[in-house]
């Protein structure tokens, strides 16, 4: 059996004009929902998981681009409210070909961290936190399903793996951690390395897995998105670097 995933920073879908900037931020001013579908369409993937996904009481991103799709099984969690537009919340989602069961959300330790931006402005650490579910697969057998988004470390000008995040770090490796033997794991984790085994090293204690990024996950040139699994057989990823938005998409194809 072969299955299909992306995994996806969305950021609110909001684009960049084609031909401007990559690693400007400003270049990113575009909402376009209807390019987020399109291209998911053009890899039919039977599992998708979203970062920075908007919601309010008109729109659900994650609902409207599953009901597009005609994926009738999604979850959406909202951790905090977004800084990318006013009045909406973010949240992080897992769509699904197959029917989901066991949904859970669990909040992650937040460090209070505090930044303040050149004009004055007061930036406290976002809540995040990891979302799963088990996906009842066609041949009967059942894959947790996990996703996860953590703090940006580098603006807040700490190291994830230093004495002073340690606390939240177990925090969050314990959370994330699951001892199902078939699992697909896939987040931003706002941590830069081709390699995810030093940050999530209960997972690797464990017999996981990892698609090791050999290209950047953002225009920036930054590998913040981590794919990790167990029990599958990985067939083949790559980084859709031709994507609009701030964060590239990461397809792979699986074998059980």
């Amino acid at each position: 059996m072969i299955i299909k995933t992306i995994q996806w920073n969305i950021g609110g879908a909001i684009i960049r004009e084609e031909g401007s900037p990559v690693d400007d931020q400003k270049s990113y001013r575009i909402n376009d929902l209807a390019y987020i579908v399109s291209t998911i369409k053009n890899y039919n993937p039977d599992i998708i998981t979203f970062q920075e996904t908007h919601e309010n009481a008109n729109l659900v991103q994650a609902k409207a681009i599953a009901e597009e799709l005609s994926y009738n099984y999604y979850f959406n969690d909202i951790y905090d409210k977004s800084h990318l537009e006013d009045g909406q919340g973010l949240g992080q989602s897992i769509i699904s070909r197959f029917p989901l069961s066991n949904h859970i959300f669990e909040f992650f330790l937040n460090p209070k961290l505090e930044l303040i931006r050149p004009n004055g402005e007061r930036w406290l650490t976002h809540n995040k936190g990891v979302s799963s579910v088990d996906a009842i697969l066609s041949n009967g057998l059942n894959l947790t399903v996990k996703t996860f988004h953590t703090i940006p470390f580098r603006k807040y000008g700490v190291d994830p793996l230093g004495q002073k995040m340690s606390e939240a770090m177990r925090d969050m490796n314990n959370k994330i951690f699951t001892d199902s033997d078939l699992t697909l794991i896939q987040a931003d984790s706002n941590y830069d390395d081709s390699s995810i085994s030093k940050f999530l090293p209960k997972l690797f204690e464990n017999g996981f897995q990892e698609i090791i990024n050999n290209e950047p996950t953002t225009p920036k040139g930054r590998k913040y998105d981590h794919v990790i699994y167990k029990g599958l057989r990985l067939i083949k990823s790559e980084v859709i670097s031709s994507a609009l938005t701030d964060h590239y998409p990461i397809y792979s194809e699986f074998e059980i």
